[in-house]
Parts: structure tokens; sequence; C-alpha cells
């Protein structure tokens, strides 16, 4: 059986398996909110505005 490749699977099925796995945090903002944090690394910071 053949993987799909990740291109291929929806960015809001990738978002939601990653959002499950231990050291991952998630935030909602919606089209009016605006937050201000202090990140302290090592971190990535992922903008998903699909």
């Amino acid at each position: 059986m053949k993987l799909p490749e990740l291109k291929d699977i929806p960015t809001c099925d990738l978002h939601a398996e990653l959002i499950k796995r231990e050291g991952v945090s998630s935030v909602f903002l919606g089209p009016d909110d605006e937050i201000k944090k202090v990140v302290r690394g090592p971190a990535w910071v992922v903008v998903n505005r699909d």
C-alpha cells in the first residue's frame, strides 16, 4: 500500500494531527483577535491561515 505524499494531504488534516503531538501547542485566533507572546526557544512558529 502506497502512502499519500504530504503535499496531497489537506492542511486541516495535517494541523489536526500535529496538535495531538507531545511538545506541540496550538492557539486559535479569530479574525479580530491579536496576540503578543514571548516565546523562548528552541521553537518553530507556524501561522496557518487556511
